[in-house]
């Protein structure tokens, strides 16, 4: 995790043990932050990154989350994964 301004960078390959830590550390700071980024590169390790990210958006609609708008991502393990968030 990585602060630069009002920019957070996360990586994708985050446990579900990290997912709660992260959870329990953005909540109480959410309007402090503009934009949530994702490492280029990561491995998405579980759906769960992505259920945070949109409720997260969902509670602060003006939240930028590039990764989420993009609407995919691959994974060697996987393939390509697509997926669609609705308001």
């Amino acid at each position: 995790m990585e602060f630069d301004g009002d920019v957070l960078t996360i990586g994708a390959e985050l446990s579900m043990e990290e997912i709660r830590e992260f959870e329990q550390f953005i909540r109480p700071r959410l309007e402090y932050i503009e934009t949530i980024a994702i490492e280029a590169g990561g491995i998405l390790q579980s759906s769960a990154l992505i259920a945070l990210l949109v409720s997260l958006k969902r509670t602060r609609p003006e939240l930028n989350i590039p990764f989420l708008e993009r609407g995919m991502t691959t994974s060697g393990a996987y393939g390509t994964l697509h997926w669609m968030c609705h308001d």
